[in-house]
């Protein structure tokens, strides 16, 4: 008999990566006395201590290092071989869950759905649009096949995939800085004394833009906060209130027609995308043909220009 379970051995893989039983149990849809048995199982039949609790978190043993790290390996073959069994039948069905940063979904989604629905019409595609810290938990609980967020430390048991790096803008109604032109660069120095906008305090992007205009010795005339990049983008248009975006979302205004836009400089502000997904998991058929579209899009979007 096997020493090893493969319920044995998903239950031990959540139980880590979610660093809680009850999360764990939560993430399988069982119960918490379930996982903690099936790992205390897992360990009794090799014989050696997997886990153990180092303050407030769980940490590997040696032994525990070697399952997790093959376990992982398992799990992804496991994955793979079912999803490859899915791809012999001509058409798929069934839904796709997919997460998105508000960034990309003005743009790169809307880019990408109708060629989807083409490519596969009996799949029903459901986007989650929230921040990365709410979609990297939804990935890693298996309720998202993937996302895609901002480049930066991932939990443990997700691995990414690399897609582009973006500028951010300075946006603006046309007008608002006459002394610049549409696209034409601006230093970071231009926004004393302006009407900004900026997220909350609860957001990524504000820690940063905070830290700027520290580091610059920077003050905007005045501050509003808002979380809504699409209510944030219409009201830009139609007062003297300036915000700075990713080029990602701004890219139906690159006309100039409604919203100037001016790359900032000095210093240069860049965002990584990635796309993240389970590290068990090997994306087949639905997944993949819309990760590959959307990693597409999102390149095809994003100013490079220097």
């Amino acid at each position: 008999m096997s020493k090893i379970s493969l319920r044995s051995l998903k239950a031990f893989v959540a139980v880590y990566e979610e660093q809680s039983f009850s999360k764990a149990a939560e993430r399988l849809h069982a119960t918490q006395s379930g996982m903690s048995t099936q790992v205390k199982n897992l360990e009794y039949r090799l014989g050696k201590d997997l886990l153990q609790r180092d303050r407030n978190s769980l940490k590997l043993t040696d032994a525990g290092k070697i399952v997790y790290e093959n376990g992982l390996q398992v799990l992804q073959k496991i994955s793979a071989t079912e999803q490859f069994v899915e791809e012999l039948n001509d058409e798929y069905f069934g839904d796709l869950n997919i997460g998105l940063i508000p960034t990309l979904t003005r743009t790169a989604f809307t880019n990408v759905i109708d060629e989807f629905k083409k490519r596969m019409p009996n799949v029903n595609v459901i986007l989650t649009e929230e921040y990365s810290g709410s979609l990297l938990g939804r990935v890693n609980s298996g309720n998202l096949d993937f996302a895609v967020v901002p480049s930066s430390d991932l939990p443990q048991g997700l691995s990414s995939t690399y897609i582009e790096s973006d500028r951010e803008f300075l946006v603006s109604a046309p007008g608002t800085l006459s002394s610049f032109h549409h696209l034409e660069p601006i230093p970071f120095s231009n926004l004393q004394n302006r009407k900004l906008i900026v997220p909350s305090e609860a957001n990524v992007r504000r820690k940063r833009i905070n830290s700027l205009l520290s580091a610059h010795n920077i003050s905007p005339s005045e501050l509003l906060e808002m979380d809504g990049m699409l209510g944030t983008i219409e009201l830009i248009a139609v007062s003297d209130w300036i915000t700075i975006l990713p080029s990602a979302i701004c890219f139906p205004d690159m006309a100039g027609e409604n919203r100037q836009l001016n790359p900032i400089i000095q210093p240069l502000i860049t965002i990584d995308y990635i796309l993240v997904q389970k590290a068990d998991r090997v994306l087949k058929g639905p997944a993949a043909e819309f990760k590959s579209l959307i990693i597409n899009a999102v390149k095809d979007i994003v100013y490079t220009e220097t």
